[in-house]
């Protein structure tokens, strides 16, 4: 593994700044004839294992709104982060890959993953270690958040699309495992996708990858069972899904993390012991728009053990609207 070039070729502004749809419309078209096809930048299953979190924030005011009109996004967000489960991941490795055939501006190893969002990043190095890449006609990709030691090229080296350039982890900017991936026009941030609510037009990703990258305005990404209460920190570093509760765990509880909830959203959530027995339940509404909520429920161990047999953990999500919006998840774990 090469080290990596440390020149600070990076959009320091990456995610601070928002866009207009004027200035996206202006620029691609000035490019329309040498835009590039874009292959999925992660080595991974799209809406399987890994899935989108964020994408480009295309409101020029205050406020947020995707490029379907939702709002998975934040305020002034300017690429789209792809997302995995949790921090065991990364242990093995997932590689970030070129999106296009380019040429190598920028590439920076060394910083730490250390998960710890606004209070670890550096001033003017919130992308971490990250590489860029230049595809001519103006057009360039940036990737952000690599693992340290993970870079795999060198400022000047032309690349393929699918090349690895690294892999995902924890630097710079960042509170959870991803890649934050962004596309610019002459520097100024292009959505992707474009959209109805972005600047129109058909998206820059290849045919295969749109196919494989379904919106959705509401999304379960992780679930699970634990042995007593669960911790969020936990679950982001995996730890539950390495064991499932036994017989003998004083308390079980069903836990979840849902993306993208706004005010008025309803989640409804239950436990169901093996003979279908409802062990717990829980409705609520949701008070505040949350980027990703967590939420779980238990019930405290009957007898001296739980009945041997599949346990099942259930929720659902329900937005009203001009459209219903409706998402759920199952999952079991057998005790023997």
């Amino acid at each position: 593994m090469r080290a990596a070039d440390t020149t600070p070729i990076f959009s320091s502004r990456w995610c601070r700044r928002g866009l207009s749809a004027a200035l996206l419309g202006g620029a691609l078209a000035a490019g329309a004839a040498e835009t590039p096809q874009l292959a999925f930048p992660v080595a991974c299953a799209p809406d399987r294992d890994c899935w989108i979190q964020n994408y480009v924030d295309v409101e020029p005011g205050a406020g947020v709104r995707d490029y379907a009109c939702g709002a998975m996004t934040y305020d002034g967000h300017k690429g789209v982060d792809i997302r995995v489960a949790d921090r065991s991941r990364l242990a093995s490795g997932v590689e970030a890959r070129a999106a296009a055939p380019g040429k190598v501006i920028g590439a920076r190893d060394g910083m730490p993953d250390h998960g710890a969002g606004r209070a670890g990043a550096q001033p003017g190095r919130e992308c971490g270690n990250g590489v860029r890449l230049e595809h001519g006609e103006g057009w360039t990709t940036q990737y952000c958040h690599l693992k340290r030691g993970s870079v795999r090229v060198r400022r000047g080296e032309s690349v393929q699309a699918g090349a690895p350039l690294g892999a995902i982890g924890l630097s710079g900017l960042t509170e959870f495992p991803h890649l934050h991936f962004q596309l610019e026009k002459d520097g100024r941030a292009v959505d992707p996708f474009r959209g109805a609510c972005g600047a129109g037009g058909e998206p820059l990703w290849r045919a295969d990858v749109l196919a494989a990258l379904p919106y959705m305005a509401l999304r379960f990404f992780n679930s699970g069972f634990a042995s007593g209460r669960p911790e969020h920190r936990r679950v982001s570093a995996g730890e539950y899904s390495a064991s499932a509760p036994d017989r003998g765990a004083p308390v079980l509880t069903f836990w979840f993390e849902l993306a993208g909830v706004a005010p008025g959203d309803r989640v409804r959530y239950s436990l169901r012991g093996p003979d279908g027995a409802l062990l717990a339940e829980r409705e609520e509404t949701i008070a505040q728009p949350q980027a990703a909520a967590f939420r779980y429920l238990g019930r405290r161990r009957p007898g001296e053990a739980w009945p041997p047999g599949t346990y099942v953990g259930e929720a659902s999500a329900e937005r009203a609207g001009e459209q219903m919006i409706r998402q759920s998840v199952k999952r079991e774990v057998l005790m023997r």
